[in-house]
C-alpha cells in the first residue's frame, strides 16, 4: 500500500473521438473473427485476419483498462482516506492514555 502526502500527476492523455463509431458492425467482425479463428485451430491451420490493422485489439484494451482504473483510483482515495483517519484516531488515543498515565504515577507516588 503506498500512502503519500502528495498527490502525484496525472499523465497526459490522447483523446480520439471517432466521427462515427457503429459498436454493433465492431461486435459482429469480432464474432466472426473468434469463428473464423476456432475454425482454423480445429483444422489446424494458421488464422490470419484479412482485417487487422495496427493497433486493432488495443482499443478494446484501452477502453477495459480505463473503465478499471477508474474504479481502482476511487478505491484507493477511500483506502487512503480511511488509513488516514485511523491515523489520527491512534494518536488521540496514544494521547488520552499518555495523559491517563501520567495521572495515574502521579496519584501513586
Amino acid at each position: 500500500m503506498g500512502f503519500s502526502f502528495f498527490k502525484t500527476p496525472q499523465h497526459k492523455v490522447f483523446n480520439y473521438q471517432p466521427l462515427y463509431y457503429d459498436e454493433r458492425k465492431e461486435r459482429r467482425e469480432n464474432v466472426r473473427a473468434d469463428a473464423l479463428r476456432e475454425k482454423a485451430q480445429r483444422e489446424g491451420t494458421e488464422f490470419k485476419d484479412e482485417n487487422y490493422y495496427p493497433g486493432k485489439y488495443i482499443k478494446g484494451k484501452i477502453q477495459e483498462n480505463s473503465e478499471r482504473n477508474r474504479k481502482h483510483a476511487v478505491s484507493q482515495k477511500t483506502l487512503k482516506i480511511i488509513g488516514m483517519l485511523s491515523i489520527a484516531i491512534f494518536f488521540l488515543f496514544l494521547a488520552y492514555f499518555a495523559q491517563s498515565f501520567v495521572a495515574f504515577m502521579q496519584s501513586v507516588q
